[in-house]
């Protein structure tokens, strides 16, 4: 049985402008692998303008795989998603914010565990 050690991602960031903006968490190296067993992000603003949403996607080898969207997010709410993902080398988890209000925080955390890729 493979070695399954601990994960926490977390990832934080204030926009200082208004626009689209994406959070990112770290980029897995080389030789690993994780498998996020719940994910939770929050913002401290609501969104405003036409387009309001915040999608959850896996970033990487030049495409984004989406994972959950929320249409016009609440500011101080609790948003999770719990269907185990995995992430590969070369990819990150990322949040987009559509029509994000200047001075909005941002928030992704992740728990889960990491293996080492086998040869």
């Amino acid at each position: 049985m493979a070695r399954k050690d601990a994960l926490r991602l977390r990832a934080k960031k204030k926009f200082t402008s208004a626009a689209l903006q994406t959070l990112y968490s770290d980029v897995v190296k080389p030789g690993m692998i994780y498998c996020l067993e719940q994910i939770a992000w929050e913002i401290d603003t609501v969104l405003s303008g036409g387009n309001e949403r915040a999608r959850l996607y896996i970033a990487g080898h030049g495409y984004n795989h989406n994972l959950a969207q929320s249409t016009s997010p609440s500011a101080d709410k609790l948003y999770t998603y719990t269907k185990k993902p995995y992430l590969y080398p070369g990819e990150r988890l990322a949040l987009d914010l559509d029509e994000a209000q200047a001075d909005t925080t941002a928030e992704l955390h992740a728990t889960g565990y990491w293996e080492a890729l086998k040869e």
